[in-house]
């Protein structure tokens, strides 16, 4: 195995400082443009809300839709700043099909579950439900947007451009779900940020590090320029939708393929480098070039990276820091036979190269947002953390923390990543709180 490939690989995969310096200071730049309604490639879309007070009571339903596998969870807000409890919860599967073929199918199948849930935990008087939609929509208000485009694969027809509620309203009603009331979509990231601020109210800014990349940060209303209808709070959570964003990243070819391949191309660079989705597809392909420029694997391509999809994030989990153990039994599984102990130290290190990649531009994306934040405290900045990548992927949160605290400088000091589980389905719980009981300190 030839050095020259790995070194080459360690400059295209490399973020140095000075790169996370540029990323920062355009970051600001699209966030101000997007904030303007100019162009760019960080839409800055308003959620219509303000951080949670803690005050919020009774149980709400939430629906989290960020993928092929959604749920449905009951949240009971006992208030008073103690923690949501998740009183149930359920998890459904969409197949290929379904998220490939007509809107109005992919919605009657999500209304058929929401159905099934509440008949399984005997739900039968009216209750209030926030839905989180974790794709980009334009909201028209707290409780209705209009989907600008799907991602994460998504592509049923006859959705782009329509209201995003008012489908699933009307699919609830054909299956006959009369009891569901939906007073607020919400994305991901801003439900992940709710889901801390419920709990500690020096959180500011929500990030997703999972399957996608997002960050939505609470900004000071005097600095959104565009039109925001009768909200007249002081200020207001942003669902950024930093995956797309463009500028003066280190892209390579490798990047490019995995644009290519995809099923929005030219679109979500950033996301395209750092979600769990795509970081398996880069490592495919780094290793199918060591393989056709090196002889790795003796010049043979394994099965398993003959498909983009075959090669998993749990995959890169353990070739980067499980056991020899770990490895050899999973190196049986995906190649009939144990790995050399060259070949496991190639795996580890093009695994680690992409990861840790992505938790450096992760972190220069953070602290850009960092920079347009409205802060409750000059001490702190609480920064809700919800997704796979960040809680279990190996040493990728210390990683993000360290880049964060290289970048920042002495006001790192400050700043607390802090994982919050769930957060995408308790945020929106929290928000439908917030609606039903009318609590005009949030939404005006």
């Amino acid at each position: 195995m030839k050095s020259s490939l790995i070194e080459t690989l360690d400059g295209q995969f490399s973020v140095p400082l000075s790169c996370m310096r540029k990323i920062r200071s355009f970051v600001a730049k699209e966030m101000d443009a997007g904030l303007a309604g100019r162009k760019s490639s960080i839409a800055m879309l308003p959620a219509y809300c303000d951080a949670a007070s803690g005050r919020e009571q009774g149980r709400y339903l939430a629906l989290d839709l960020g993928g092929t596998n959604f749920r449905v969870m009951l949240v009971e807000l006992p208030g008073f700043g103690k923690p949501p409890r998740v009183v149930a919860e359920a998890k459904y599967r969409l197949t290929p099909g379904q998220i490939t073929g007509t809107g109005t199918a992919l919605f009657g199948v999500i209304a058929g579950y929401l159905g099934k849930f509440l008949k399984d935990h005997a739900i039968t008087s009216e209750i209030a439900l926030g839905y989180t939609f974790s794709f980009p929509v334009q909201l028209l208000g707290i409780d209705e947007g209009i989907l600008m485009k799907w991602t994460k694969d998504f592509s049923a027809s006859g959705v782009v451009g329509r209201k995003v509620v008012a489908i699933q309203r009307q699919a609830l009603v054909q299956k006959k779900v009369r009891n569901v009331n939906i007073v607020a979509l919400a994305n991901d990231t801003v439900g992940t940020l709710q889901a801390q601020a419920v709990l500690d109210p020096d959180c500011g800014m929500g990030v997703i590090l999972g399957t996608g990349f997002n960050i939505a940060v609470r900004v000071a209303s005097r600095r959104i320029r565009k039109e925001t209808g009768a909200y007249r709070g002081k200020s207001m959570i942003i669902n950024m939708e930093t995956g797309n964003f463009n500028k003066v990243l280190p892209r390579n070819h490798y990047d490019r393929r995995v644009d290519m391949d995809s099923g929005n191309v030219a679109h979500q660079f950033a996301e395209k480098m750092i979600a769990g989705k795509y970081l398996p597809q880069l490592v495919r392909l780094v290793v199918l070039d060591l393989i056709r420029k090196d002889h790795f694997f003796d010049g043979h391509v394994p099965t398993v990276f003959c498909d983009k999809e075959s090669f998993k994030g749990w995959h890169m989990d353990v070739f980067e820091a499980g056991s020899k153990e770990a490895v050899q039994k999973l190196s049986q599984e995906l190649f009939g036979r144990e790995l050399t102990p060259v070949e496991r130290r190639v795996m580890a290190r093009v695994c680690r190269l992409v990861s840790r990649r992505s938790a450096r531009i992760a972190a220069a994306l953070i602290i850009g947002a960092l920079t347009r934040l409205e802060r409750r405290s000059k001490q702190r900045m609480v920064v809700a953390v919800d997704g796979s990548l960040f809680e279990k992927y190996p040493g990728y949160s210390r990683v993000l923390a360290a880049a964060i605290r290289e970048l920042a400088g002495p006001a790192g000091k400050g700043i607390r990543l802090k994982l919050t589980k769930d957060g995408s389905g308790i945020g929106a719980a929290v928000i439908a709180a917030v609606v039903a009981s009318g609590n005009t300190n949030l939404v005006r």
